[in-house]
């Protein structure tokens, strides 16, 4: 499969598909999607959550794991999130056999943060096209659709997540797809993160940051669980 796939992307060459577009990246990359598919596999009756997204959700089992160990591992849960994914390739992921046969019962999605340099409108479609993809193959499933965090201090950055997170909190229907905007708790004024939850870097979070993300969400989180 890795070989078909490279060989296709050889085709399409270094032209960047839109958010909403699904599509494949490189061979490592290959590699992990395929542990996740086996996974799936293998586990099929037993993950009863799902997080998909990119470093940040991979982030729970490096920088989050004693958070992602006591909340999460316990209720069968699979994190199938790739450092530097973008929408296109989430999508790509859930299209290719990682959530086939699946049936949890909550699925976190935080994505789009690698899409920066895509317009507001076109990473909320992307992020709106994979929480439809998800909706038509898991309908069951209840989504808990987390905002993007606040990064960088720049007005720039500030404003423009800002933007997509009030467009993407339209897809809340108060059943099947909940929004949950934590940008305010995870920043301490108007282009200013807390720096208290993230690396260096402004982008990727600290143990503190994951035990912040746990507790905001925990409320939802149950309610979705148990419903």
């Amino acid at each position: 499969m890795i070989a078909k796939v490279l060989f296709c992307l050889s085709l399409i060459g270094a032209m960047q598909a839109l958010p909403w577009e699904p599509e494949p990246r490189d061979a490592n990359w290959l590699r992990t999607h395929e542990g996740f598919v086996n996974n799936t596999k293998s586990k099929r009756d037993e993950i009863n959550v799902l997080f998909y997204g990119d470093s940040i959700t991979a982030g729970w089992n490096g920088a989050g794991k004693p958070v992602y160990d006591k909340e999460y591992a316990p209720l069968g849960t699979a994190n199938y999130g790739i450092g530097g994914d973008r929408t296109e390739h989430v999508l790509w992921r859930i299209i290719n056999g990682e959530v086939e046969g699946l049936h949890p019962k909550v699925i976190v999605l935080k994505i789009g943060t690698n899409n920066g340099g895509d317009t507001a409108d076109n990473i909320v479609r992307g992020i709106t096209t994979i929480v439809q993809e998800l909706r038509t193959r898991l309908p069951n499933s209840k989504i808990l659709l987390q905002g993007i965090l606040p990064r960088s201090d720049t007005t720039a950055w500030f404003t423009k997540i800002s933007d997509i997170n009030i467009k993407i909190a339209h897809l809340d229907d108060g059943a099947n797809i909940n929004f949950m905007d934590m940008f305010n708790q995870f920043s301490v004024g108007w282009a200013q993160v807390d720096q208290s939850l993230f690396n260096p870097d402004k982008l990727h979070l600290i143990l503190a940051g994951y035990q912040k993300w746990a507790d905001t969400q925990r409320k939802l989180f149950d309610r979705l669980l148990n419903a």
